[in-house]
């Protein structure tokens, strides 16, 4: 069988080589060069790039991976130069999933943010002031709250030890009682169910589905918005708010198809007798290219970061300037 295992690592550190670089270039062209974007939404812009480096820098320390096994699921680290260092490396696997849930949570207020900015302007100071607090405060909860049931949940016991102890070692020449893991059998040698277990796939498909909820009645909100309101806006607004609809359409899209979608055979099927042997970590592969993807295509989608990079590299061509008119909610 191939130890796909073996080259996670080549594809941790692309992921955060592409995650620095492209994150650290939006952040210099937010603060420096962008003119049509300020307030509340350029520190959501600046925040949400320092999290995407934030991000793939924590893969490096927790290096996850995953395995499925018949009735089981195991989340691990792959990390060896801090061997002796379990509890730690527990926690840190721990935070990297909770950070998946910070930045849906993320996107979700940015959708009520752009709901806002269109129906209500005024409604938006509630994101200025203290209210700052609130919404960073409010995806953070989340993934604190993913990642506590985490390790509540999937700390292995005998039975879920004793269950993997075979094949895991088989497969990745680990001791499963000294490796960072958390472990879901949701059934017991009876049949019986396994409640611990069972609350994490419950408490944390809430919390997904909660904002993929928020963001679905927003989107469609802002759709039909879009329609009503935008004739109220001058045209380099107008355009602007599309740009923004579109950039956090692609983005949410992004991660649902190369994670969630992905993820959800690997969580669920642990629920149905399947007789199943499989090194499942490539999805921590997919998701480590996210964030150089998620920036890359916010500067694509707005307009005027492709007018600032196309006057930087493309000297010998005449850049078509539009209004300059400045969007500050």
């Amino acid at each position: 069988m191939p130890h796909f295992f073996e080259y996670s690592d080549a594809f941790t550190k692309l992921g955060v080589f592409t995650a620095s670089f492209s994150n650290f270039f939006l952040i210099y062209l937010t603060i420096y060069h962008i003119k049509q974007i300020g307030g509340t939404y350029k520190y959501m812009v600046l925040i949400f790039a320092v999290t995407g480096v934030a991000f793939s820098s924590w893969e490096l320390i927790a290096r996850p991976f995953t395995h499925n096994y018949n009735r089981a699921f195991i989340l691990f680290s792959l990390n060896t130069w801090m061997e002796n260092s379990e509890f730690f490396l527990q926690v840190s696997v721990s935070i990297y999933a909770g950070f998946y849930l910070f930045i849906l949570a993320f996107f979700a207020e940015q959708f009520i943010f752009r709901y806002l900015s269109l129906v209500d302007p005024h409604k938006t100071n509630i994101f200025g002031g203290w209210g700052v607090i609130g919404w960073i405060g409010y995806p953070l909860v989340c993934g604190a709250i993913y990642s506590v049931l985490l390790m509540w949940a999937g700390n292995p016991d005998e039975y879920s030890d004793e269950y993997l102890r075979e094949t895991f070692a088989e497969i990745y020449e680990l001791d499963i009682s000294i490796t960072p893991r958390f472990i879901f059998v949701p059934y017991a040698a009876d049949n019986s169910l396994r409640w611990r277990n069972l609350s994490f796939m419950l408490g944390g498909g809430f919390l997904l589905s909660s904002q993929y909820f928020i963001i679905i009645i927003c989107g469609a909100r802002m759709h039909i918005a879009m329609r009503r309101e935008l004739g109220n806006f001058s045209v380099p607004n107008r355009r602007l708010q599309k740009q923004f609809f579109r950039a956090l359409i692609v983005q949410t899209l992004v991660p649902t198809c190369l994670f969630v979608l992905p993820a959800l055979p690997i969580l669920l099927g642990p629920l149905f007798d399947f007789e199943w042997n499989v090194q499942t970590g490539g999805i921590m592969a997919l998701l480590s290219v996210y964030p150089p993807i998620d920036a890359f295509v916010f500067m694509v989608i707005v307009a005027e970061y492709r007018r600032v990079i196309c006057r930087a590299f493309c000297k010998t061509k005449t850049v078509s300037m539009k209004s300059t008119e400045v969007f500050i909610i």
